[in-house]
């Protein structure tokens, strides 16, 4: 009953249990190539999306954790969702507690209120459900303890260091302040400085020369493909998340640096420090943004959310029977959320922040069941070109799927996707059928996405295709050029409202 009485705010974890009521209709699409490729390492053999090309396109880490979850899995291929799942609520539960011996060891409400941000964060909203959000949490909760606890083992600091950094790569901006915090604390010692990049090196070096051997780049192929880095991005994209993101981040530097009292005051500073610097250099070089993107500025929101409470508990949160009642009302709140993701169509990003959709009623994911659909149409095994979402049509059906954009390719792919070649492209690889957009909404031009562009301006559509590593266009084909197998309603409607279907086609002979 004593540890019930100290730890129920626990209960708020509660709200990660509606994913397993609906696994398909939570994750972005993204989170669904892990599963596909861990099945594949598993069951086939092979490192890869599909049956063509190996890919090094994933944080490797949290590769890892699914491969291991695939290998565990004793029922069908769905089941390993509720796998993935566990180890994300463990991954979250431990983090937290580490968090709880260090950083938020004083204020009981401070954490009712930081665990409720999280849970909303990472399990509520469901966007973050299959990536490797929940895993770099952890690492980051376990970077914190050890320098909050001040150890000063050189070789476990730049172990747990490459440990961050394999979770999610661009994390090494976060790594680097935090690293010269740790140094200082050793007193600029060489000795401690070599021992800690050994620690980083023991995984770090065997993955950056695996990438350079089997694909000819130390950067994975995602990363090739979303980067401009050294070259600033043409549109630079100041979205609703990076604006909250970069305030907050301000004013929390501001609140620090005037909260001289806190005793991890350096360590969060540092932290912030490094998170702002990620934050910057994915709004400078980075394309197509996710929102697992951010968990790095979710994670010092959850800080600031405990500090903001700690500062005032003896203010204004004098009373211990609040706290009952505040984690009440976070229960009930963090869980609704989950029920509204579970119910309906609920977007942050789309019908929260914005009118791109509506919110209404959805029971079921779309995209799971029109990849099953496809099944009464097209022979299983079949390699289907997929100009977007293509993680839930694999992952939902026996298909061979080629995402367009190249994201879980290699660079054999781009070559394949030479200027002019898109047609022998298909025909060498024996892709027979491809899943293109339909029936836009306006006629004002071209619809842009990814690796395909659509001129609708005509009832003939051109269809171009885009080279996504070196972005430009290598070739068109005119939809009189295809044959039309069968249209179904678009089903990411939600998140791309500008068309009303999908079609599949198969190349004319």
């Amino acid at each position: 009953m004593e540890f019930i009485k100290k730890n129920y705010h626990y209960l708020l974890f509660i709200s990660s249990v509606f994913f397993l009521g609906n696994p398909s209709k939570f994750p972005a699409d993204d989170g669904f190539f892990y599963p596909q490729i861990a099945y594949n390492v598993v069951h086939n053999g092979f490192m890869g999306f599909n049956d063509l090309y190996l890919t090094n396109g994933f944080h490797p880490l949290w590769m890892v954790f699914c491969t291991v979850a695939e290998f565990i899995n004793p029922f069908d291929k769905a089941f390993v969702l509720n796998i993935i799942w566990l180890f994300q609520v463990l991954l979250v539960l431990f983090g937290f507690i580490l968090l709880e011996k260090t950083i938020f060891k004083e204020c009981r409400t401070g954490k009712i209120f930081g665990l409720a941000f999280y849970c909303l964060m990472f399990f509520s909203l469901g966007t973050l459900y299959l990536i490797e959000a929940h895993l770099t949490f952890f690492t980051f909760a376990l970077l914190l303890f050890f320098i909050s606890r001040k150890f000063t083992n050189d070789l476990v600091f730049g172990f747990v260091c490459s440990l961050v950094f394999l979770a999610r790569l661009d994390h090494i901006f976060v790594i680097l302040p935090l690293g010269f915090l740790y140094w200082h604390f050793r007193k600029w010692n060489i000795k401690s400085l070599g021992i800690m990049l050994i620690g980083f090196l023991i995984l770090a070096v065997p993955y950056i020369i695996s990438n350079y051997y089997y694909f000819g780049s130390a950067v994975p192929i995602s990363g090739r493909i979303k980067s401009s880095f050294p070259h600033i991005q043409e549109y630079i994209n100041f979205g609703i998340f990076q604006k909250i993101f970069a305030l907050l981040g301000i004013v929390y530097f501001l609140f620090l640096n005037f909260n001289k009292k806190d005793q991890y005051r350096s360590v969060k500073l540092s932290f912030l420090i490094g998170s702002l610097l990620q934050l910057f250099y994915n709004l400078l070089f980075q394309s197509e943004i996710g929102q697992w993107y951010f968990v790095s500025q979710m994670f010092f929101c959850g800080l600031f959310v405990y500090d903001i409470v700690n500062n005032l508990k003896g203010k204004l949160l004098k009373k211990v029977a609040l706290d009952k009642i505040i984690f009440a009302g976070a229960l009930i709140f963090v869980c609704g959320i989950a029920w509204l993701k579970l119910t309906t169509s609920f977007s942050i990003q789309n019908n929260v922040f914005a009118s791109h959709s509506k919110f209404e009623k959805k029971s079921n994911d779309l995209v799971r069941q029109t990849a099953q659909a496809f099944e009464k149409n097209i022979p299983k095994d079949s390699r289907i070109y997929v100009y977007d979402f293509p993680g839930k049509f694999a992952f939902y059906s026996n298909f061979n799927v080629i995402p367009a954009d190249g994201l879980v390719a290699n660079k054999n792919y781009f070559d394949d996707m030479r200027s002019g070649n898109f047609k022998n492209f298909l025909n060498k690889n024996k892709i027979e059928y491809l899943i293109l957009p339909t029936h836009f909404l306006t006629k004002d031009g071209t619809q842009a996405f990814l690796a395909l562009h659509v001129d609708n301006r005509n009832e003939d559509y051109i269809f171009k295709f885009r080279n996504t590593l070196d972005r430009t266009i290598i070739d068109s084909l005119k939809e009189s050029e295809l044959n039309k197998i069968k249209s179904y309603p678009n089903p990411i409607k939600t998140w791309q409202p500008q068309y009303d279907s999908i079609t599949v086609y198969k190349l004319k002979p």
